[in-house]
């Protein structure tokens, strides 16, 4: 939902973005149309409440209400909010954005709509890569020619995964990841006395991402898929077994499993320790297994990374996990704790 708890002023990487915004608000130059772009975790939407308050002079955190039902979501009649829905059978949360929530809820309720005050309307679409096709093409009439009260905010985690004919319609804003120092130094301000280095990295940099991941006791999710993969190379647990276990969050484990990948390929590329040399036979035994372990790394990083986009097209999560995993069986290599990340 786009209700959160941690307001703009508490993200000082942010301050740079929002004094430019408030320089184009005050002198009339902000675009009607406006693409915020980051990646998850830095403060999108926090930027976007930040707008709501700035626009319509109301708390955000009051004007957001935490449904996501037809109505847009919104506590203030002149803040409609775009997400994907309830499915009120499931009760989970539909993946896309369909064509009847822009042309009815947004185009046809709110955007003919008079404002209720002086200071126009602000829609808000997140997460924007979500709409379908229909939905997208629907849109373009709205971003080309917006009321002159209205503001069209849309929230991506990356402008790429967006059609171009929405992206070139849109003043661009991108929200940066802040430098690792900046990230822990509010980590720890949030948390004191905790050490969140390694899920600031696992979270690539995003520090809001990080702190929900603290939150959520991830670390101890992350040693516990550490032990399956020991299990595997140790032929003590099948690929079936482990896959039962990573499919009820299959996209986090894969995620994490992507990860440490590439932590052992950055490990491999700085380059062996003495002893790892006369373990492997001198330096042709040594390039030879570097060379294979680089070679399975990458490997398993391409089926993981087409295996999370497929994953969104409803396939068999548990059994496609089981044939990624297959090749950990008897050993693609040692096994690190979460600890080993330091």
């Amino acid at each position: 939902m786009l209700n959160q708890q941690k307001k703009i002023d508490n993200l000082p990487w942010l301050a740079d973005i929002k004094d430019q915004l408030s320089t184009l608000l005050s002198t009339g130059k902000c675009s009607h149309a406006l693409l915020v772009h980051g990646r998850e975790g830095t403060g999108r939407r926090q930027l976007a409440l930040w707008l709501a308050e700035t626009m319509l002079g109301v708390d955000p955190l009051r004007a957001v209400g935490a449904t996501n039902d037809d109505s847009g979501g919104a506590g203030h009649p002149d803040l409609c909010v775009i997400q994907p829905l309830t499915d009120k059978k499931t009760q989970k949360t539909k993946k896309s954005i369909g064509i009847e929530q822009i042309r009815e809820t947004l185009i046809d309720e709110f955007l003919h709509l008079t404002s209720h005050g002086n200071s126009g309307r602000l829609a808000v679409i997140w997460p924007a890569e979500s709409m379908t096709i229909d939905a997208a093409n629907c849109l373009l009439k709205s971003l080309e020619e917006p009321p002159d009260d209205v503001y069209l905010i849309l929230i991506t985690e990356s402008i790429r995964r967006l059609p171009p004919t929405i992206v070139s319609r849109c003043q661009r804003i991108r929200i940066p990841i802040p430098a690792r120092e900046e990230g822990l130094e509010w980590l720890q301000a949030e948390v004191p006395g905790a050490d969140l280095g390694n899920l600031l990295d696992f979270a690539g940099g995003a520090p809001l991402a990080a702190l929900d991941l603290h939150q959520s006791s991830f670390a101890q999710t992350a040693d516990e898929y550490a032990a399956d993969l020991r299990g595997l190379e140790q032929r003590q647990m099948s690929p079936v077994e482990v896959a039962g276990r990573w499919q009820a969050n299959a996209d986090l484990a894969l995620r994490w499993l992507d990860w440490r990948l590439s932590r052992r390929v950055r490990s491999c590329l700085v380059g062996p320790s003495d002893n790892a040399s006369a373990e492997t036979g001198g330096a042709t035994g040594q390039t030879r297994a570097i060379q294979q372990t680089l070679q399975a790394c990458f490997r398993q990083m391409a089926q993981i990374r087409e295996l999370r986009r497929l994953l969104n097209g409803g396939i068999n999560a548990e059994l496609s996990i089981a044939g990624l995993l297959m090749d950990w069986y008897g050993g693609l290599g040692r096994q690190e704790s979460w600890t080993d990340y330091g």
